[in-house]
């Protein structure tokens, strides 16, 4: 079975308003689909590049990816999402006026401690006031929502996940050592604040999103937090495919660490589908090495394994990739990570020989808590002097500042210009993932919804059937992902293409 996995991230919104308070996050998200592309209404938009935008639960913007068939597609694709929010949000700082927010270096300043969402705490709108829009691909905002990355795998049908989830669950409760975003946590209270050398530092965590993850699997996506949500929902042939929905990732800033995630997902899937025993790795509770990694900045606190071993997260992932890359060397590299090999040969181990030397100076170009460790101690050495609650708001307005998406106050963008941060594809191929769909379903959506675009008809879409619906026309189901040439489908977007403008006859009125 050819495999498609896809990316969905939720970002957050700061604006503020004249007055210097956070505005409405509602607010804010309207005035950002205001900028939308030209020719949608509405605040669901399924894209020319097999991508959707949406306006999620909190007033988030979302994008998800197209459906891909390899790593770079998939770190491409996400990538272009980004672009066209971040173009969204710099139209509607012209439309608006001028104004932004102070950071660390340039980066995002936010009251104190804000965040998105309800950035600041303060809530409520500005005053008359306001300016740049940031987009803030990261996990939770000062009032405590948390929102992120979730990620999809097609399976086939036959595959159980009652059978794959102890293994898929161990292995993604330890994943963030290898993938993690990084979070400042408090000041130590046992000490003044400050970073010790050697880089044990008790205000640093691997992963923002762990903390507030609370089962290993629900199929609810908002109330109870799990790593895997159970909901059959395939948006493919239900009689041959599953989707596996992963909710637990952190939004990663590294195209590279980007890349690990889904490399090491799909090379366990594809072993777990061919039968390779990982029985031993399994560990009795999950969420115990998993809430560790919320609050210490190494891995190396042990859980106990089913098998009576206590196995620090670290341990985990080191033995599941060395069987990982065991399997690679016996049947090869799958189609999935053309060009994007090394992630899983080379950097997943020096990630682990990080971690156990303690020493991130090897990987802070290439994995997020790695570079955001390094960023925050920059910072820290220019302002010697600060302690407590001054330390604490530094530390944030750098997160902030580190996955913000805005090109003058973000640190990312600067980061990449200076050669402090990898990237896994080229300007190109981003540029391609902005217009274009991967060679998926995706391209036979994406044809069809830019000849609507073209010819200005309405359409209906979903992730497996097209529609046209002026001149009205029955739907084309798509209901396998992985194909990228279907004669129905093919046969509507050519007579979408051939509409003349007297054919089209507009059955909704225009929205905003």
């Amino acid at each position: 079975m050819s495999r498609v996995f896809g990316l969905e991230t939720e970002f957050g919104l700061l604006r503020l308003g004249a007055d210097g308070r956070a505005e409405d996050p509602a607010r804010t998200a309207d005035e950002l689909m205001r900028h939308r592309p030209p020719g949608y209404r509405g605040t669901n938009l399924f894209l020319p590049n097999g991508g959707r935008l949406y306006l999620d639960v909190g007033s988030h913007p979302e994008y998800a990816t197209a459906e891909c068939a390899t790593v770079r597609q998939l770190v491409a694709q996400d990538e272009a999402g980004r672009a066209l929010i971040a173009s969204m949000a710099g139209r509607a700082a012209r439309a608006g006026g001028s104004g932004g927010v102070e950071g660390a270096g340039g980066g995002a300043r936010a009251g104190g401690a804000g965040g998105s969402g309800g950035a600041g705490g303060s809530g409520g709108a500005g005053g008359g006031g306001s300016g740049t829009i940031h987009v803030l691909a990261n996990n939770n905002d000062s009032a405590g929502h948390t929102y992120g990355c979730h990620e999809n795998y097609s399976l086939p049908r036959r595959v159980s996940p009652e059978a794959i989830l102890p293994v898929l669950c161990t292995f993604l409760a330890t994943r963030p050592v290898l993938v993690g975003s990084g979070a400042p946590a408090p000041a130590s209270a046992s000490g003044d604040g400050q970073e010790r050398e050697d880089g044990e530092d008790s205000a640093w965590a691997l992963s923002p999103r762990a903390p507030h993850l609370r089962a290993l699997a629900s199929a609810d996506t908002t109330g109870e937090r799990a790593l895997v949500n159970t909901r059959d929902e395939p948006h493919a042939d239900p009689g041959r495919l599953r989707r596996l929905h992963i909710t637990c990732a952190d939004t990663t800033m590294s195209s590279a660490t980007t890349g690990l995630r889904a490399a090491l997902t799909i090379l366990l899937l594809d072993a777990l589908e061919a039968g390779v025993d990982m029985g031993g790795i399994v560990l009795a509770d999950p969420l115990e090495a998993l809430a560790s990694l919320g609050s210490g900045p190494w891995g190396d606190r042990a859980a106990r394994a089913r098998d009576g071993r206590a196995l620090t997260p670290v341990d985990v992932q080191e033995e599941i990739l060395a069987r990982l890359l065991d399997r690679l060397d016996a049947v090869g590299a799958p189609p999935a990570l053309e060009g994007a090999e090394h992630l899983v040969r080379d950097l997943a181990p020096r990630v682990i020989g990080a971690l156990r030397a303690r020493e991130a100076g090897a990987i802070d170009t290439e994995i997020d808590w790695a570079i955001k460790r390094r960023v925050m101690r920059a910072h820290r050495r220019r302002h010697p002097d600060l302690r407590g609650q001054e330390l604490s708001v530094l530390r944030r307005r750098v997160d902030l500042a580190y996955h913000d998406l805005d090109a003058s106050s973000g640190l990312t963008q600067r980061l990449r210009a200076q050669g402090q941060m990898a990237e896994l594809c080229s300007p190109q191929e981003i540029e391609q993932a902005v217009a274009q769909a991967p060679p998926t379903r995706a391209a036979l959506r994406g044809a069809f919804i830019q000849a609507c675009l073209d010819r200005d008809a309405d359409f209906s879409v979903t992730w497996s059937s097209i529609r046209l619906d002026s001149p009205p026309s029955p739907a084309v189901d798509l209901l396998d992902p992985a194909a990228s040439s279907d004669p129905a489908a093919e046969a509507l977007i050519g007579r979408t293409r051939a509409l003349l403008p007297e054919e089209i006859r507009r059955i909704r009125p225009p929205g905003l």
